[in-house]
């Protein structure tokens, strides 16, 4: 696997395990070559989600 790749699929992981230990969790139950696709989906969730939060804070009532 390509090293950047990897290094994304870890980094997606860390935010997993860090904001979302339910999700995290449940992930061990999935195979293990299954693993970085669920963190990888999580962490484009995650980074939707903040920039919904973001734009949220910035507009008026």
């Amino acid at each position: 696997m390509d090293a950047a790749l990897s290094a994304s699929y870890e980094e997606c992981k860390r935010l997993n395990s860090l904001h979302g230990k339910t999700y995290y969790l449940a992930t061990l139950l999935l195979p293990k070559n299954k693993r970085p696709y669920v963190h990888a989906l999580y962490g484009f969730a995650r980074y939707a989600d903040e920039i919904v939060d973001d734009l949220a804070s910035t507009l008026s009532p």
